[in-house]
């Protein structure tokens, strides 16, 4: 499953996967908060020309929007704080600047639901168990592009389901925006008690989704996991299932009410731990960073984070059978059991994705090449040889892309001042520290300078030039050395330099996809083994030669990945 965000209007108008429309301040909260009232009838339109034609004939719903109605037209105004106050019995009708026209620009899409800050971690949960591809659409795009508050929570959404990001740091920066403080100070009288409702992280947590019916103006809107009102979908109306009752035995109304009771209780017990649990981890990560020159390693919110993490996630849980090549220890043995499919990335109606991939030789950046691979993507790889002391790991890049018949790039740099590193300067010392150790040494000499910003900047280059779609790297801040260039942070400010710095960022976005990022090195044997990775071509020593060494950072890492993993690693052969 791919995250997208729609840069244009038309993009959403094309889109017949899945789509969330974000709009943060008012649309998207005020119909949850209506949902969350209990409302089981409320419906959308597009323009005020049409709800004023149905309000006329249906009376009994009561008008949510900050449009200009005729004279005398009674409404309550788009207001998450108003919506609190509903009456839970009263059908409702809303229309508004931006979030419902983003709506009716989205009806091609299979599903379509809506959100924000108010259900952030509910939908994400949500999105993670969805196959086709998602894109998110800042309502914004449908009415004022300088409200940057749409953008910097589809942003978020984005960048946490991809295993990094912070919901409650993008509301810190949204309050920050111009947009907010006019909001704020010039905006409706209830705008202190909207944008407090709006920027609740999770407070809301109910997922609208909308039904189109055909031959009329306006889309039913309900709690995602419920039935829609009967009154809400004529006979003719195109009926979208829920995604809960996909091949699953038909069941009574009765019984859906239960299970929807039932998911909805266990959902929210789970958030409202998470959230507890991210923001003291938050502060504890704090205190260390503050006492320590090393970069933060999130190892501890792997738990955490696991059930909206990548789907490689989805492969590990399962247990691991032997590859081919690739034997289990005797002692780990388990009771076969089907190997686990990884998602496949649907490309029907669209050209295959391209990705330029970084690729080192090493066991990370294989197992990268596989994932991509499998993925669906149609792969270019990228291999720089910037005056390592040996070229163990390009020949080792060479062979696997042969292999795969996979398209490579080697570009070589010859920038003296890389001299200061071990990695480069063969009179310098490895370190050889012992395995626990490794993080406590901060920085490392092996550390080269810039090394993976000018990759990913060279990488840049090539997809633009190649009409590429991603760029995917195996950095990993679990089990590492301590490099600065290899933290979630620093990818995700590249991936947005990238964006805004490229010719294929700027019209269509691109992905800068780093999906070893909180994976321990065990996980990633464990998962270079179930993509049948030839470890035995793989090179990670930092030395050279014709065996790995057994004592620099990188063996040693690598060591107990396998070890704790029980697969043999058949470089050792």
């Amino acid at each position: 499953m791919n995250v997208l965000i729609a840069k244009t209007k038309e993009e959403c108008k094309v889109w017949t996967d899945n789509i969330v429309v974000v709009d943060v301040l008012r649309s998207a909260t005020t119909i949850c908060q209506l949902l969350q009232r209990g409302k089981r009838d409320v419906r959308v339109f597009e323009d005020v020309s049409k709800a004023v034609a149905f309000k006329e004939k249906n009376p009994q719903f009561t008008v949510y929007s900050e449009l200009d109605f005729p004279q005398g037209f009674a409404h309550e105004d788009n207001s998450p704080y108003a919506a609190s106050k509903a009456d839970a019995g009263t059908p409702a009708l809303v229309v508004t600047t931006a979030g419902t026209k983003a709506l009716f620009g989205a009806r091609q899409a299979s599903q379509i639901f809506m959100g924000g800050f108010c259900n952030f971690y509910e939908l994400a949960a949500l999105l993670k168990g969805l196959s086709r591809d998602v894109l998110l659409v800042p309502s914004a795009l449908f009415a004022n592009k300088d409200d940057a508050e749409d953008f910097l929570c589809v942003s978020a959404l984005k960048d946490f389901l991809q295993g990094f990001g912070n919901a409650e740091l993008a509301v810190n920066d949204v309050k920050n925006t111009l947009r907010y403080v006019e909001f704020i100070k010039h905006g409706p009288k209830t705008a202190k008690e909207d944008a407090a409702i709006a920027l609740r992280v999770n407070g809301l947590p109910i997922i609208p989704t909308f039904q189109f019916a055909e031959g009329e103006d306006y889309a039913a809107c309900f709690a995602y996991g419920q039935q829609n009102a009967a009154e809400a979908a004529p006979e003719d109306a195109v009926v979208m299932p829920s995604l809960d009752a996909v091949n699953q035995p038909q069941a009574t109304k009765e019984d859906s009410a239960a299970t929807s009771t039932k998911s909805s209780s266990k959902l929210r017990g789970f958030f409202s731990g998470f959230l507890k649990t991210v923001k003291e981890e938050e502060k504890e990560l704090m205190e260390t960073f503050q006492k320590s020159e090393r970069p933060l390693r999130p190892a501890e919110t792997r738990e955490t984070l696991a059930p909206i993490l990548d789907p490689v996630d989805q492969i590990l849980q399962e247990p691991q059978a032997p590859a081919e090549q690739n034997t289990v220890a005797p002692e780990r043995e388990v009771a076969p059991k089907p190997a686990a499919d990884i998602t496949k990335i649907p490309l029907a109606g669209r050209r295959k994705k391209k990705a330029i991939v970084l690729f080192s030789g090493g066991l990370d950046s294989t197992t990268c090449l596989y994932w991509a691979l499998d993925k669906g993507y149609e792969c270019e790889a990228l291999t720089v040889s910037y005056g390592q002391r040996h070229d163990r790991e390009v020949l080792a890049a060479q062979m696997i892309t042969r292999n795969l018949g996979v398209k490579h790039h080697l570009i070589t740099l010859n920038l003296p001042w890389l001299s200061c590193c071990s990695l480069v300067d063969k009179n310098q010392k490895l370190p050889d520290v012992a395995l626990e150790d490794i993080p406590k040494e901060g920085i490392p000499s092996t550390y080269v300078p810039g090394r993976n910003l000018m990759f990913l900047s060279i990488a840049g280059s090539l997809l633009d030039a190649v009409e590429a779609d991603a760029i995917i790297a195996g950095p990993n801040a679990v089990d590492f050395s301590g490099y600065p260039d290899c933290t979630p942070a620093f990818f995700k400010a590249a991936g947005e330099a990238l964006n805004r710095g490229t010719k294929r960022g700027v019209r269509e976005g691109i992905e800068v996809l780093a999906p070893l990022m909180d994976l321990s090195k065990t996980d990633i044997v464990r998962l270079g083994a179930k993509l049948k990775v030839p470890f035995e071509l793989t090179w990670s020593c930092y030395a050279g030669g014709k065996k790995p060494c057994g004592h620099c950072d990188s063996c040693k890492l690598r060591a107990k990945g396998f070890a704790e993993a029980g697969v043999h690693d058949t470089s050792l052969d």
